[in-house]
C-alpha cells in the first residue's frame, strides 16, 4: 500500500512538471516589411506539452484554409502568397492546449516600390526615406523640452539670438520658422532645428514660432523677441544674495545671485584660489595679485521686473569648498560684483578620531615628567638623609684632641689657592634651577582673508587663459568642466526654486 502511494505521488508530480500550457520558445520580430508580389512565412515560435493547435487571425477575423494565399503548415506558421497591399495588416497566432494558450502578435507593413507607396495600420501613405518601417512610428517631440522654458528674449541692436526646436519622431519630423505668423524662407534639405538671427535691429522684434510635424502628428513653440537701443546701463546684484553660508561636512550649498538688467546678462562664479596652484583644464582669471578659478555656471533664469537668476550649488560639501566666492554679473557695459564666504564644518569622523589621538597622548605629556619629577625628589631626599647621617657620626666621634708627635715625613694639601686643579664635586640639586614641569600648550595660530579684500576696478586674465567677460567667459567655463578627473572640487548649477 505504501508502495503504491508514493508511485501515485511520483507519478502526479512527473505529470504537472512535464506538462503545461504554451510559453514562447524563442524571441522574434514583431514587425515584418514585405514587397508587393512576394511570399512571406509568418511563424508560431510557441512550444507545448502536450502539443497545442495552432490558430491564425487578421485583423480579428479567422484565417480560413480555404483562402488560396493563406496557408497554415504542419509547424503551425503561416505562409502569404502574391502579397498585395491588402495583406497589410495585424496577424495574431493562438496556440492552445488542454493547459491555457498563448498567443503571438505581428504586424504587416506592405510597401510598393514602383509606386513609393506604403501601407501599415490600414493607413496608405507615401514611403519616406525618414522612416524607419522597422521601428514603431511616433509622433514629434521635442528633445530638450526642459531647456525651452524661457520664452521671451531682449537683446541690444546689432546683437544676436538663437531659437532652438530640436524635436525626433518616426518619421523624421519636418520643421517650419514662422515671425508673426508668416512663414520664414528656410534654406537646406536638412531640418533647421535651431534658428539664428544676426545683427538684429528693431524690425527683428516679434514672435517667432517652430511647427514640427510628420505624418503622425505635429507640435509647435512660440518664442518672443523684444530688440531694444544700447543701454547705458551696466548689471546691479539685488542684496542681500549671495550670502555667507555654513554648512556641515557632506551636506549640500549653494550660493544664490540675483542680477538686474534691461537685458540678460551673464553671471558668473568665481571661487578665490588660495594656494596659488593651478590644475590642469581650470580656467583661471586674476584680479590684481589674486587668482580666480572659473567654475561651471548653469542655466540663467528670468523672473519679472528685470531680475535673474542663478545658483552655485555644491552637491556633497567638503572641506575643500572653503574660501570666497564671487557672484559676477556682466553685459557689454560693464560688470559688477559680490563676495560671499563658504564654510564647510570638519569631518565629524575625522574630529573624533584627531580627539581620541589626543586624549591618549595627554596621560603621557603629564605622566612623564611627573615620573622624572618624582625621581628626582626621591634620589635628592636619599641624598640628604645620607648626609645629615654621617654628620651625626662625625659629632660622636669627636673627643679630646692631643698634639700628634710629629714624624719625619708630613703629610701635605694643596692651598684652596693653588693653581693646580682639583677635582671638586658639586650636588646637582643645588644651584641648579628646576625646569617647568607643567608647561602650557602654544596657542594655535590662524590666518585667513581680510574682510577688508577688495575687488579692483580692473581684471585681467592669467597667463594661461585670456577672457573677455562678456563674450568668452561663457564658453569657457562650460568648456573646462567637461573633465573631471582631476582632484578638484566639483560644482554644479541647478534652476533657482522659491
Amino acid at each position: 500500500m505504501k508502495t503504491l502511494v508514493i508511485n501515485l505521488v511520483f507519478t502526479l508530480f512527473s505529470f504537472c512538471t512535464a506538462y503545461g500550457p504554451p510559453t514562447l520558445a524563442h524571441p522574434y520580430k514583431r514587425r515584418q516589411v514585405v514587397d508587393v508580389n512576394t511570399t512571406k512565412k509568418l511563424l508560431c515560435p510557441v512550444e507545448a506539452n502536450p502539443p497545442a493547435l495552432n490558430q491564425w487571425y487578421k485583423d480579428g477575423d479567422d484565417v480560413n484554409g480555404i483562402w488560396d494565399k493563406f496557408k497554415i503548415l504542419s509547424d503551425g506558421s503561416l505562409r502569404i502568397t502574391d502579397i498585395t497591399m491588402e495583406d497589410a495588416g495585424n496577424y495574431l497566432c493562438k496556440a492552445v492546449n488542454g493547459f491555457g494558450s498563448y498567443s503571438v502578435n505581428y504586424t504587416l507593413i506592405v510597401k510598393d516600390e514602383s509606386t513609393g507607396m506604403v501601407k501599415q495600420d490600414n493607413n496608405l501613405y507615401p514611403k519616406s526615406d525618414s522612416e524607419d518601417l522597422s521601428k514603431d512610428g511616433a509622433s514629434p517631440h521635442f528633445v530638450h523640452k526642459d531647456k525651452m522654458k524661457r520664452q521671451h528674449f531682449a537683446r541690444p541692436v546689432s546683437s544676436s539670438v538663437r531659437f532652438k526646436c530640436k524635436a525626433t519622431g518616426n518619421p523624421i519630423p519636418h520643421i517650419a520658422w514662422l515671425k508673426d505668423n508668416e512663414v520664414i524662407n528656410n534654406h537646406g534639405k536638412k531640418p533647421m532645428w535651431t534658428l539664428k538671427l544676426l545683427e538684429l535691429t528693431k524690425a527683428h522684434s516679434g514672435k517667432y514660432t517652430c511647427l514640427v510635424n510628420n505624418r503622425l502628428g505635429s507640435i509647435n513653440y512660440t518664442y518672443t523677441l523684444d530688440v531694444i537701443e544700447q543701454y547705458q546701463e551696466k548689471p546691479e546684484l539685488i542684496g542681500p544674495h549671495p550670502l555667507n553660508t555654513t554648512v556641515d561636512y557632506g551636506q549640500q550649498a549653494s550660493l544664490q545671485c540675483k542680477v538686474k538688467s534691461l537685458i540678460e546678462p551673464h553671471i558668473q562664479w568665481l571661487k578665490l584660489l588660495e594656494n596659488a596652484k593651478v590644475e590642469n583644464n581650470q580656467s583661471t582669471i586674476k584680479v590684481g595679485k589674486e587668482l580666480f578659478v572659473v567654475l561651471k555656471t548653469g542655466d540663467v533664469y528670468s523672473i519679472p521686473n528685470g531680475t535673474f537668476l542663478n545658483k552655485l550649488v555644491i552637491n556633497r560639501a567638503t572641506e575643500e569648498h572653503n574660501g570666497m566666492y564671487i557672484c559676477l554679473g556682466a553685459n557689454i557695459r560693464g560688470y559688477t560684483f559680490k563676495k560671499a564666504y563658504l564654510n564647510v564644518r570638519p569631518n565629524p569622523a575625522l574630529s573624533e578620531m584627531t580627539s581620541d589621538t589626543s586624549s591618549s597622548s595627554l596621560p603621557l605629556t603629564i605622566g612623564v615628567p611627573t615620573c622624572f619629577a618624582l625621581i628626582a625628589v626621591t634620589i635628592a631626599i636619599t641624598l640628604l638623609h645620607r648626609r645629615k647621617k654621617t654628620n651625626n657620626s662625625s659629632n660622636i666621634n669627636k673627643g679630646p684632641r692631643f698634639n700628634a708627635v710629629p714624624t719625619t715625613e708630613t703629610e701635605s694639601f694643596p692651598s684652596m689657592h693653588s693653581n693646580h686643579p682639583t677635582n671638586l664635586h658639586v650636588n646637582p640639586m643645588h644651584g641648579v634651577p628646576h625646569p617647568n614641569l607643567y608647561p602650557g600648550l602654544p596657542n594655535s595660530q590662524y590666518t585667513g582673508i581680510s574682510n577688508n579684500q577688495m575687488f579692483p576696478s580692473s581684471m585681467g586674465s592669467s597667463k594661461n587663459h585670456s577672457i573677455d567677460f562678456y563674450t568668452d567667459i561663457s564658453s569657457v567655463s562650460q568648456k573646462q568642466h567637461h573633465h573631471h578627473h582631476h582632484n578638484t572640487p566639483q560644482f554644479s548649477s541647478s534652476q533657482y526654486s522659491s
